[in-house]
C-alpha cells in the first residue's frame, strides 16, 4: 500500500506542477505597437445656412461640421415646416455618399404626434433618399450627393392636440459622409 500511496503522491505533485505551468503560460504574452501620423483633414461635405436657418435659430461650428437649431418649434395640432433649415453642401469635385440617420431624442416625446426630416435638392424640390421619422430608427440611406451641389435639409413638427407650451424634445440626427 505504501508503494501506491508514494506513487499517487507523485504523479499529484506532478499533476499540480503541470496545471502551475499551465496557468503561469497563460499570462505570457507580446506586445506589439502601432503608430500612425494623423493630420487634419480638409472638409468635403459641411452643414451650410438656408433660407429659414435664421428662423430655426442655427448655429454652425467651425468648418460647418456641426449645426444645432435652438428655435425649432410647432403649434399643437398642426404641421409647422422649415423647408430649407440648412444645407448640406459638397465642396469636392467628385460625387460623396452621404446619409443622414436619427441618433436619439429625449424630452416630452410623448407629446410629440411626429417629426420628420427630408433631404431634398432644392426647397420643397424632388426628395433625395428615404423620409427619417424622429423616434423610430430610420435614415435617409447612403444617397450620392453632386460635386459643388447644395441640398437642402426640411423638418416637419407637429406636436399632439394636448401639448403644452413648456414641451420640449431634443433630437439628435448624425450626418456620415464616406470616403477620405
Amino acid at each position: 500500500m505504501k508503494g501506491h500511496s508514494k506513487k499517487k503522491l507523485w504523479l499529484l505533485c506532478i499533476l499540480l506542477a503541470a496545471v502551475l505551468v499551465v496557468a503561469v503560460s497563460a499570462a505570457v504574452y507580446n506586445t506589439m505597437y502601432m503608430q500612425g501620423s494623423i493630420a487634419v483633414g480638409t472638409v468635403k461635405v459641411k452643414f451650410v445656412s438656408g433660407d429659414d436657418s435664421t428662423t430655426a435659430g442655427a448655429t454652425f461650428g467651425t468648418n460647418g461640421t456641426y449645426v444645432s437649431f435652438s428655435s425649432l418649434s410647432g403649434w399643437p395640432n398642426s404641421t409647422r415646416t422649415y423647408q430649407y433649415a440648412c444645407g448640406i453642401q459638397n465642396l469636392d469635385t467628385s460625387q460623396r455618399t452621404i446619409e443622414l440617420k436619427y441618433d436619439s431624442w429625449s424630452g416630452n416625446t410623448a407629446d410629440v404626434n411626429s417629426i420628420t426630416v427630408i433631404v431634398r435638392s432644392t426647397a420643397g424640390g424632388t426628395q433625395q433618399g428615404t423620409t427619417i421619422t424622429v423616434g423610430i430608427t430610420s435614415t435617409t440611406g447612403q444617397i450620392n450627393i453632386p460635386a459643388s451641389t447644395t441640398w437642402v435639409v426640411e423638418w416637419n413638427i407637429m406636436w399632439k392636440a394636448t401639448a403644452l407650451s413648456t414641451d420640449t424634445v431634443a433630437v439628435t440626427l448624425d450626418l456620415i459622409v464616406t470616403g477620405a
